[in-house]
Order: structure tokens, then C-alpha cells, then sequence
């Protein structure tokens, strides 16, 4: 067991002429025994205390009984300094928490021989003190360590190895709990059936699984990719009443040098939903008809959530043709679950117009960066819709070159222009080069927004590449 050396400072203050003798040849029977803690923060639990201590109000104690109590409750690891003091009615014990910083609930992320919250309970009789939270590290996050490792040497696993590590809800977020892990032997996800499914989604789940076969099993992780990713294959079905039992666990299968947990899922997809209204409120200069083509369902078509995320793709780029370049079109879903209908409503925020501020030909070679030049016949300044789009992609059609040309943008959001950025990307089969993805733009250049201008490569020309 981990245990940190105990420093007990035992103050004794004797209030009562009864006790102006030494304590250890008197008996003191205290009618109170309180517990106080340095750390207002922390919770003590003063039926537990006093197990732990064995002392017991109304009955008679000496010093060396006392000195015994607060020597228990430093072995406890959750203490690093004591001290006591005494009257005519009462023993005060003061606790100082030992270092470990704050205390977090506990995520076990792969003991699958236990529920959670029986996992709890037996730890809680098992190590003094334990209540479902810890410090990250400290005496008693190393005594949960041992505690879990001895109750795997009770399941046949010896040898095996516990760590406690910081949890996360999000990417990038605060510490939210500590999670104690099996680091060894390896828990793996083994075979996860989906019961329930529909025809639809049923190559996304088969697909789902295999991603799932082999991952370090992480219950937490598990649960969240299967309810994420289920929920929008059903979404994007047409499902969107669909639910997902709790996963359910098959007993751990050893598997060469560690164990594989199978995993089944109930599904129960709802009814399917259907367009029943498509209603688009055009800003100017769109307009209805053009905004109306470009969306990829009709009335009566099932209510596809990926469907909807396309069709505001490709809303926003209508106006990019006008040179709104940040305009955004958002979709208001109003769902009948009586008839199993969905009435769209399709609005949107055009924003500025953006204008050309200049073309950064820098990236390309020498003699292209002349060629381009010579035939480039746009103005600065000039608006960055449809029609300079068409423009450039002419003048790039016009070069003589092996390299498909990359184009991408820089923009100033507050002054709305924009930079476009001309670059080459190598083609497999006419380059004496092996094929890469693209010469790099250099590291002192801005990044680049994603292209707005998609231009497929040029056919490769008659020349062969040398050997």
C-alpha cells in the first residue's frame, strides 16, 4: 500500500484543574468528539471517523488511546497533519487533507467483471474514507489502485496493472473526473451486433462495427460512438425518432494475452419521416427558383438529415455566386410526428459582397508566374462572383503546363476582399517528380481558406515522363 509518512502535531489543551495532571495517567471521558478539517471545502463523515479511530463519545480514553486514533487516521493516507485539544466537554480533532490536489468523481473505463456502481460499493467497504471521488494522485488514489488490483487477482487475473489518469469530456476541456484504467492485461471491443436496424443504414452499421473491433475498450468511448454515430445513420435515413438501448456486455473472452468484450445493441428506429413542405424566405439578389433548384429533395422524399446538410452547401454557394462569399443559410425543421412529416423552412444571411484584392501567383514556378501574367486580363478590385470565377478558370485552362493548378483564397472579413492564391499540384504519369499532393504554400503565407473555385486538372499532354 502507498502510504505517506504521518507527521502528527499533538496539541493538547487542558482547560479543566482535573486535568492539570498527565494525561496519560488519567482517563478523560469525553461527552463530544468532533472532527474539524483545515479545508473548508472538504466533507468529513464523523460516523466513519470514529470507526476508523475507534473512539466512542461517553466512553473513557487516555492520551495514548487518542494518540492511537489519530495515528489510524494517519495510515488512512488522507491526512498529512493532526492535532487534538481537549476540555470539560468535548475532544476536538483537527485534520489537515493530504496533498493530491481536488477531488474528482472516479470513471472506470474498463472493468467489464462489474457494473459501476457496484464497483463503488465494494471499494467504499474496502478502503476507508472512499466515496466516489479522489485527487488524482494522493495515498488513497494509490490505495483505490491496489484495491482494484486485488479485486482482479480474486477474478484470476494476476499481474495486472491499474492507473489512474485525468478524464475529459471534450476535446480541449477541464479535468471533469479521474479515470481508472486496466493498462494490463489489454481489454479490447470484440464483435458489436446491432439488433433492430433497417436496410438503410444496415452497411453503415456493419461498418460501424468493424471500426469499433479491437479499440481498447473504454466504456465511456464505446457508448458515445455507438449513440452518436446510430442516431445519425437513422437521421440521415429519414429516421429522426429513432432510440438506442444501453449497450449490453457479454462476459470478457480471453484472447491470446488479454480479453475481448462482444457488444449488443438494440435498436428502434420509429417511423420513418418524409418531406411535406419546403418553404425557402430569398434574400436579394437570389432568387426563389434558383435557390428552389439546387436543393436535393422534393415533397414526399424521406426527411434526410445529410440531404439537408448538402442542400445548405449548396444554398450558400448561390450567393457565393453573387460574391457573397460568407453567406450562410440555415434550415428550420418543424416535424408532424401524428403524419410523419417534415415541414422545411430555408432562410439565410448573405453578409458583404467580396471584391478581388490581388492574385498571389508566388507559389508557382517562375516562367507559369510570367505566363499567367501575360494572359490574365481581370481587374483588382473586380467582384469575386460567377463571373470572375469563369474568368480565371479560362485563363488557367490556357496554360501550358503538367501541373493541375490548386486555387484557394485569403479573405479580409472586415475590409471583404479577398487574396486568391494560385499554386501547383503535381500530376501522377507526366512529371519526371514522383507524385505528391501539392508544393507547399511557405510557412510565412497566411493559411489558406478551403477552394473556392473547384477546377479539375488538365488532361495530361502527350509527353512522357523520363525513366
Amino acid at each position: 500500500m502507498r502510504r505517506a509518512a504521518c507527521c502528527l502535531s499533538i496539541a493538547v489543551l487542558l482547560l479543566a484543574n482535573s486535568f492539570a495532571g498527565t494525561l496519560c495517567a488519567q482517563t478523560y471521558n469525553p461527552k463530544a468528539i468532533h472532527f474539524e478539517s483545515t479545508d473548508p471545502k472538504q466533507h468529513l463523515d464523523t460516523g466513519e471517523l470514529l470507526r476508523i479511530t475507534g473512539l466512542h463519545e461517553g466512553v473513557p480514553l487516555t492520551k495514548a488511546d487518542i494518540d492511537a486514533a489519530l495515528q489510524k487516521l494517519g495510515d488512512s493516507g488522507d491526512f498529512s497533519n493532526l492535532s487534538y485539544t481537549v476540555n470539560k466537554t468535548a475532544l476536538t480533532i483537527r485534520l489537515t487533507p493530504a496533498g493530491g490536489g481536488q477531488a474528482f468523481p472516479v470513471r472506470f473505463t474498463n472493468f467489464v467483471w462489474w457494473q459501476p456502481e457496484d464497483l463503488l460499493q465494494i471499494l467504499e467497504q474496502r478502503v476507508p474514507l472512499f466515496h466516489g471521488t479522489l485527487p488524482l494522485q494522493g495515498n488513497q488514489t494509490g490505495d483505490i489502485e491496489d484495491a482494484l488490483v486485488a479485486l482482479l487477482k480474486e477474478k484470476g487475473i494476476p499481474d495486472a496493472h491499474v492507473t489512474a489518469t485525468p478524464s475529459y469530456d471534450s476535446l480541449g476541456g477541464p479535468m471533469t473526473a479521474v479515470a481508472l484504467s486496466i493498462t494490463s492485461p489489454e481489454i479490447l471491443v470484440g464483435q458489436t451486433q446491432f439488433n433492430g436496424g433497417v436496410p438503410a443504414i444496415a452497411e453503415k452499421l456493419t461498418t460501424l462495427s468493424r471500426q469499433l473491433a479491437d479499440r481498447n475498450f473504454d466504456l465511456r468511448d464505446v457508448n458515445m460512438s455507438i449513440h452518436d454515430n446510430v442516431h445519425e445513420f437513422f437521421a440521415d435515413a429519414g429516421y429522426l425518432d429513432s432510440t438506442i438501448d444501453p449497450p449490453t456486455l457479454a462476459a470478457p473472452r480471453k484472447d491470446l494475452g488479454g480479453y475481448v468484450v462482444d457488444v449488443q445493441v438494440t435498436l428502434h428506429p420509429g417511423n420513418l419521416y418524409r418531406v411535406g413542405s419546403i418553404a425557402i424566405h430569398a434574400e436579394p439578389p437570389a432568387t426563389v427558383p434558383e435557390l428552389r433548384a439546387v436543393i436535393p429533395f422534393k415533397d414526399g422524399d424521406a426527411a434526410s438529415a445529410s440531404d439537408v446538410r448538402t442542400a445548405l452547401t449548396a444554398l450558400a454557394l448561390v450567393y457565393a455566386d453573387y460574391g457573397y462569399l460568407r453567406a450562410q443559410a440555415s434550415a428550420n425543421l418543424d416535424k408532424n410526428a401524428s403524419n410523419a412529416t417534415v415541414a422545411y423552412t430555408f432562410t439565410f444571411s448573405p453578409g458583404a459582397q467580396f471584391h478581388l484584392a490581388s492574385i498571389d501567383t508566388s507559389a508557382l514556378p517562375t516562367d507559369l508566374q510570367q505566363e499567367f501574367v501575360a494572359v490574365w486580363h481581370g481587374t483588382p478590385d473586380v467582384l469575386v462572383d460567377k463571373n470572375f470565377q469563369s474568368n480565371l478558370r479560362q485563363t488557367l485552362e490556357k496554360l501550358h503546363t503538367h501541373y493541375g493548378i490548386f486555387v484557394g483564397a485569403r479573405s479580409d472579413p472586415l475590409n471583404h476582399t479577398v487574396v486568391i492564391v494560385l499554386k501547383v499540384r503535381k500530376l501522377p504519369g507526366v512529371s519526371t517528380e514522383p507524385a505528391d499532393p501539392g508544393t507547399p504554400i511557405p510557412s510565412s503565407a497566411p493559411p489558406l481558406e478551403p477552394p473556392i473555385i473547384p477546377l479539375p486538372p488538365p488532361p495530361p499532354q502527350s509527353r512522357r515522363p523520363r525513366p
